[in-house]
């Protein structure tokens, strides 16, 4: 394996998830998002996981009046999506590509053409595994990834994805910004997360997110920054699967760090916007505002070096 590509793991891919994708893979494509209604109602009706948090996020968004309907609807998206995982995982004869649509590619065409590198900056919207394999079967694309505890699960998790042309770099493997760097350097496309709340609280913007003000990581303006690279705003979407490239962002000579923070900032808008067209297409089970802004926002100021020194993995999940 690549040095920059995740290593081969010890635990071996988890069998009851093999006997899974072999059951799955039974069903016609058409059937998952049926049959990810069913997983949504033990999840969100009988197991009720975060449910609570899922409906006051929604409510902070201003969501309040359909809360519950929206979110329903994100619970049976990820039902469904994890279903369609399964599905190609039992069925590498079929394209992701024919599976998504890109939207936009003219867009991400031409930042790669300028050799520099394009840093594909997205989120947790639809189907992202999915869309993720789709796109590396177009493009050679890696994607910034962390282990799940579960290493046996994991061990699928990777393989599946890597199966489909995904180049995979995971921080515990070694250092994954240098890696990220190196593919930048050969004008290729490394995929990063828009993350908010990140673990680190330097290197970081308060900027209002979903109806309250968060903390937004600047690794990505800051890569483009120090690198040249091109950044591609992309957004997944269920319902047919598409990946849309809304915009692309090249940094000018010598970018500093109030173009880092005012980048940030828009990236966050854009998602933010993203979100509000189609709430039910956003994973909102993650906690986005859970530290307190309060303690942190005097040291809110970002520096490129901290950003590219202290930053910790982002995750393409």
């Amino acid at each position: 394996m690549s040095a920059h590509g995740v290593r081969a793991h010890t635990a071996r891919p988890s069998r009851l998830f093999v006997a899974l994708a072999a059951v799955v893979g039974l069903l016609r494509w058409s059937w998952l998002p049926r049959a990810g209604a069913l997983l949504a109602f033990l999840a969100f009706d009988v197991l009720r996981i975060r449910r609570a948090h899922v409906v006051s996020s929604l409510a902070r968004a201003g969501f309040g009046d359909g809360g519950v309907r929206t979110a329903r609807a994100v619970y049976r998206g990820l039902g469904a999506s994890a279903l369609e995982l399964l599905w190609i995982a039992a069925h590498p004869e079929v394209p992701a590509t024919s599976l998504v649509r890109v939207d936009g590619r003219a867009r991400f065409d031409g930042a790669l053409a300028r050799g520099r590198g394009v840093i594909v900056a997205t989120a947790h919207t639809g189907n992202w595994d999915l869309v993720g394999c789709a796109c590396a079967g177009q493009t050679r694309l890696a994607v910034v990834t962390k282990r799940l505890s579960a290493r046996s699960l994991d061990a699928w998790w990777q393989r599946t994805r890597a199966s489909r042309g995904l180049d995979l770099l995971a921080a515990p493997d070694g250092d994954v910004l240098r890696a990220v760097r190196a593919r930048l350097a050969e004008g290729g496309a490394v995929a990063l997360l828009i993350d908010q709340d990140p673990e680190r609280t330097r290197s970081v913007v308060a900027a209002p997110f979903l109806g309250e003000v968060a903390l937004h990581d600047t690794l990505v303006a800051t890569l483009a920054a120090r690198t040249g690279a091109s950044i591609a705003v992309a957004f997944g979407r269920r319902d047919p699967h598409l990946v849309d490239i809304v915009e692309v962002i090249t940094p000018p000579p010598r970018a500093g760090r109030a173009w880092i923070e005012a980048t940030t900032r828009a990236m966050a808008a854009r998602l933010d916007a993203f979100v509000r067209e189609d709430p039910a297409c956003w994973l909102w089970l993650h906690r986005r505002w859970k530290t307190r802004l309060e303690k942190h926002v005097p040291r809110t100021r970002s520096s490129p070096g901290r950003a590219l020194s202290g930053a910790r993995s982002k995750v393409e999940g």
